[in-house]
């Protein structure tokens, strides 16, 4: 994710994208959940997610990322489970009837977060790992690649840890120096330790950010 765009490339006013934040029901929207695509043009709703999926692989296939598309189908089935199964708080832009940002999370409680790649990440953090109790966790930011030099990336991110206000929150990145990771420190993320395996095979960068 780069947080700089180009409104221009597609014909996209900076007017035109602002970011919108949902909030999800408590306790999911269940199996039954049937998505609504953004060509709809229908505000409040969660995007659905294959357009999640489409957006994480035009985004992390270019560098320093170039990460394998694989892992975007990933990326779009954990967004699916995620907004099933629990509450989540998405911030979002669209415009010509495509998703062109998003950021999505949801409140972290290790007592809710059983399975292997949560017990995984408290077992790698150690100490460190009590630090994310009560915090939300930031599990996606991803911004449409053709809209460089805009800020579409950064606003995205602040509107939704606006809409966390108060709280503590986290996230795991690669660990390398990207745009991405130079974003998330300027908005008051450091780094807390190492997590689980991130899609370039090295162990994930945690980075934490205190409440404000």
């Amino acid at each position: 994710m780069d947080d700089h765009a180009e409104p221009e490339a597609l014909g996209t006013s900076p007017a035109e994208l602002n970011v919108e934040l949902v909030w999800g029901i408590p306790g999911g929207l269940g199996q039954s959940w049937e998505p609504v695509a953004s060509t709809a043009g229908i505000p409040g709703v969660l995007p659905p997610p294959h357009e999640v999926e489409e957006l994480y692989a035009a985004a992390a296939i270019e560098p320093p990322l170039n990460e394998d598309p694989k892992h975007a189908a990933l990326f779009g089935t954990l967004y699916d489970l995620s907004v099933r199964n629990g509450q989540v708080l998405i911030a979002a832009a669209r415009s010509d009837g495509r998703l062109r940002s998003i950021a999505y999370g949801h409140f972290w409680s290790w007592a809710e977060e059983d399975y292997d790649w949560a017990h995984e990440l408290h077992s790698t953090l150690g100490g460190a790992a009590r630090t994310l109790e009560g915090s939300f966790a930031l599990n996606l930011l991803a911004r449409d690649p053709h809209l460089r030099n805009s800020g579409l990336g950064r606003t995205t991110l602040q509107t939704w840890l606006a809409g966390i206000a108060g709280y503590s929150c986290w996230l795991q990145t690669s660990d390398v120096d990207s745009p991405a990771r130079r974003l998330y420190e300027r908005l008051g993320f450091f780094a807390l330790g190492h997590g689980p395996q991130a899609p370039n095979g090295q162990p994930g960068l945690v980075m934490f950010r205190p409440p404000i």
